[in-house]
């Protein structure tokens, strides 16, 4: 099967450009200078990315119609928490899959089938393109990944070429896009969905670093014009003075098999999973988890001395990590621990008891 363009241009390292706060900006680009009078409003926004139409065989034509990657993003204040949204989940809006809405009805009909399957408002949308997200990773210097096998798919009619050798890679904004599009293991899309997050928060924690501004703000130029969305310029330069220290969240909508090639929303799993993601509080205790902590060498013996601060005893695997951040299926330990270590929560599809926390390199830096 033919994988489709599919992934998300990062969003949240469109806000990432915090250089525009501070850099001179003549003419009429003063205009969008953000003001700040006090707190922002919280904002639901939909963010998708749309695959690639074939005028002929060999013979792409531009953007789909077709949203194969769909998160829900939730801003409010210093915290972006986001679900991703399965390509094959059914929507009783649509009629379909969730991925045909933005075709048949643009970004207003994508809105409702969201807010249909998170029972969430989403107010606004962003609308994404392949070569936004190329742009984007390239800005901030590309992103490392760690492969415990090697990656490799062919699909010369879509001109897709994957090779990857297992072990730890720094990859540039194509060959990113292609790591992201990758959905030919054992968990298929949801895999997918999990490698997106992953760079999608790496993306995020290299654009706090100033260095990497002139160039964002660049990209940000160039993709704007190419951007669908209602979200004004300066609406969006307005979330950029809460990006340093902003905490990030991420999860997969909760759903069930059904018939033929279709997923359905878990009702029940929903209510719960997502009750405790968007509206608890880290716990003032330890929750009663198992925790794996993944590292090496002094890293792994000063995340053992923090949780032993804490009461917690870890189980240690000495590994080599790509980057740092928490992984758990339990949105309440996975808030307590992301908290302590100051690092970005994941919540990934694949199974996982407990909690694992992994120390990168990319602390020290």
């Amino acid at each position: 099967m033919r994988p489709r363009v599919s992934f998300l241009l990062l969003a949240l390292s469109l806000f990432a450009l915090g250089a525009v706060l501070s850099l001179p900006r003549p003419g009429k680009e003063e205009a969008v200078r953000p003001v700040r009078a006090g707190a922002l409003p919280e904002m639901g926004v939909v963010v998708a990315a749309r695959d690639i139409d074939y005028c002929g065989y060999h013979t792409p034509c531009g953007p789909g119609s077709r949203t194969d990657t769909i998160f829900y993003l939730r801003l409010k204040g210093q915290e972006a928490k986001g679900v991703a949204i399965p390509r094959d989940l059914y929507s009783p809006v649509v009629g379909g899959k969730v991925n045909a809405a933005y075709g048949r009805g643009g970004a207003e009909l994508l809105k409702r089938a969201v807010a249909e399957a998170t029972g969430m408002v989403a107010e606004r949308h962003l609308i994404l393109t392949l070569e936004n997200v190329a742009r984007v990773v390239d800005a901030v210097g590309g992103v490392e990944v760690y492969l415990e096998r090697p990656m490799r798919y062919t699909d010369r009619a879509a001109k897709l070429f994957i090779d990857f050798p297992a072990g730890r890679l720094h990859l540039n904004g194509e060959e990113a896009v292609k790591y992201m599009r990758f959905r030919h293991d054992a968990l298929g899309d949801y895999a997918r969905l999990d490698r997106i997050k992953e760079v999608m928060v790496q993306v995020l924690r290299k654009a706090q670093d100033p260095r990497t501004w002139p160039a964002l703000v660049l990209a940000l130029r160039e993709a704007w014009a190419e951007l669908d969305t209602d979200l004004s310029l300066e609406e969006v330069l307005g979330y950029l003075p809460a990006l340093r220290g902003l905490k990030v969240s991420l999860a997969t909508l909760p759903t069930r098999e059904g018939p033929g090639t279709f997923l359905y929303v878990d009702e029940e799993a929903r209510a719960r999973f997502l009750a405790a993601f968007f509206g608890a509080s880290p716990p003032a205790a330890p929750p009663e988890a198992p925790v794996v902590l993944r590292g090496e060498g002094a890293l792994l013996r000063w995340g053992q001395a923090l949780l032993e601060k804490e009461g917690v005893r870890p189980v240690l695997e000495e590994a080599e990590v790509a980057k740092s951040a928490v992984y758990t299926q339990d949105p309440l330990a996975g808030l307590y621990y992301a908290e302590l270590f100051h690092l970005p929560l994941l919540a990934p599809h694949r199974p996982l008891a407990g909690v694992l926390v992994e120390l990168g390199k990319d602390l020290l830096q």
